[in-house]
């Protein structure tokens, strides 16, 4: 029975965790865009970064805050916050197209760690996942095994976000090269800008 319900955990974690990652949205551009830059690894790198906030959002739900997360004052600052730091980063990347950069050289900008922290801490919609469907899948952890099917949910969830990301990265790396040969290289750097700027736009409306 303990070995049906540490599998059943997993899965769930796994399977719920999937369909969250498949989703296309601000840290899927964000990989995208630096995984041109930075190779194969650098979904792995993102996906840490949205581990440790992850691993807040935990602790606030262990202490019983799931209200204050989803509070309309925290969701609306998070939404006017998220959305100036994506048009700003969208903008950025606009400016920069013409920029040289070399495959795992593009040192100059912050770590994908940092990065996966920043697009995940400033998604509005990450808070309240959290705190809804998210917190069922931790309840149902804890009824079946305690603290430690927690976990064993969390480990599913991370293990699919992982997975997931990963693999868009090393697609994105090992076709990067037939990105830069045919010249599609700035006309992509365009499209993940533009998208960054319209979910920005979209996050910083909401929140005003």
């Amino acid at each position: 029975m303990e070995v049906i319900n540490v599998l059943f955990l997993i899965i769930l974690g796994f399977a719920v965790g999937l369909s969250g990652a498949l989703m296309p949205g601000p840290l899927f551009i964000y990989t995208v865009r630096e995984s041109l830059d930075r190779g194969k690894w650098t979904g792995a790198l993102v996906i840490a970064g949205h581990a440790i906030v992850e691993v807040f959002i935990f602790a606030l739900l262990m202490f019983g805050l799931s209200e204050a997360i989803t509070s309309p004052l925290l969701v609306r600052a998070v939404s006017i916050l998220g959305g100036i730091v994506m048009i700003f980063m969208g903008a950025s990347a606009l400016r920069n197209l013409n920029a040289e950069l070399k495959l795992k050289q593009a040192t100059a900008r912050y770590n994908p760690v940092i990065g996966g922290i920043i697009f995940t801490a400033f998604n509005p919609g990450f808070p309240i996942w959290w705190a809804t469907a998210g917190t069922r899948l931790l309840l149902e952890g804890m009824d079946r095994m305690g603290f430690a099917g927690m976990l064993l949910v969390f480990l599913g969830h991370w293990g699919a976000d992982w997975g997931w990301f990963t693999f868009v990265s090393m697609a994105t790396a090992k076709t990067s090269t037939l990105i830069f040969k045919r010249k599609w290289y700035k006309a992509l750097r365009t499209v993940l800008a533009i998208a960054l700027l319209v979910i920005g736009a979209y996050f910083l409306a909401t929140g005003l």
